[in-house]
């Protein structure tokens, strides 16, 4: 059997599970005094620990040793995705954006965009489900919705080590991201509502030298389009490995 996973963002710091997951290592689960279990923090870090008391809503836990760490992956993706109307699609693609593992989620709104307001919330505890599942040692950072104008802002000096993507629907097509990317980079790649960029906001995005990519034949869904990309980042780093 499989040794069962728990997220705490401070398992040093106390010696108990959340409510969330004391009742799911109880009701569900069924875990006993003695078993052992994995934590992961969302920073890089997996830790091994024994249950001492099971409780429903104060399940506890001592013996706790790292087991597992990386202080900084070798690369990193922060994604800029206008959010859709229907929030389980956003949900849906944390979910998998975690799976795969990915740094940071921003959220913006341009000319186009459905929404201009998101709860986090949410968002945050399907990216935590995720994370148990996935067993992957980072939990993306989530950033609050703000205008394209200042994301753009934010973004107006370029850091070194570091490339700037915008998914882009051009005729004839842009390069694939596959062909542009460098590796071990981090990497900012915005993905634009379902009506796409305006023509002002591209010429803008090319202007402060944001690279233009393409994700192929099909016109994608902004959530599937972000799947994407962080697949896409992952699989080039494996197959380069």
């Amino acid at each position: 059997m499989s040794t069962y996973v728990f997220y705490e963002p401070n398992p040093l710091q106390q010696s108990f599970l959340r409510e969330e997951d004391s009742f799911h290592a109880t009701r569900v689960l069924r875990v006993k005094n003695g078993d052992k279990i994995h934590i992961l923090d969302g920073k890089g870090h997996k830790y091994a620990a024994e249950i001492t008391q099971v409780d429903a809503k104060r399940t506890l836990y001592n013996q706790i040793q790292l087991i597992q760490q990386s202080e900084k992956p070798t690369f990193q993706i922060h994604l800029y995705v206008a959010p859709t109307k229907q929030m389980e699609r956003m949900e849906w693609m944390v979910e998998k954006c975690t799976e795969f593992g990915i740094h940071s989620i921003h959220f913006f709104h341009g000319r186009f965009s459905e929404r201009k307001e998101i709860k986090l919330q949410r968002l945050e505890k399907t990216a935590i489900a995720a994370l148990k599942q996935s067993k992957n040692l980072f939990l993306p950072q989530f950033h609050e919705i703000i205008p394209m104008s200042e994301l753009m802002k934010k973004h107006q000096v370029k850091q070194k080590d570091q490339q700037y993507f915008f998914a882009h629907i051009a005729d004839p097509a842009d390069p694939i991201l596959g062909k542009q990317i460098q590796l071990k980079q981090e990497y900012h790649i915005l993905v634009g509502p379902e009506g796409d960029f305006s023509i002002e906001e591209s010429n803008q995005l090319i202007a402060q030298d944001w690279i233009p990519f393409s994700l192929g034949q099909s016109i994608l869904r902004t959530e599937t389009a972000g799947i994407a990309v962080t697949h896409a980042i992952h699989l080039l780093h494996e197959i380069q490995a």
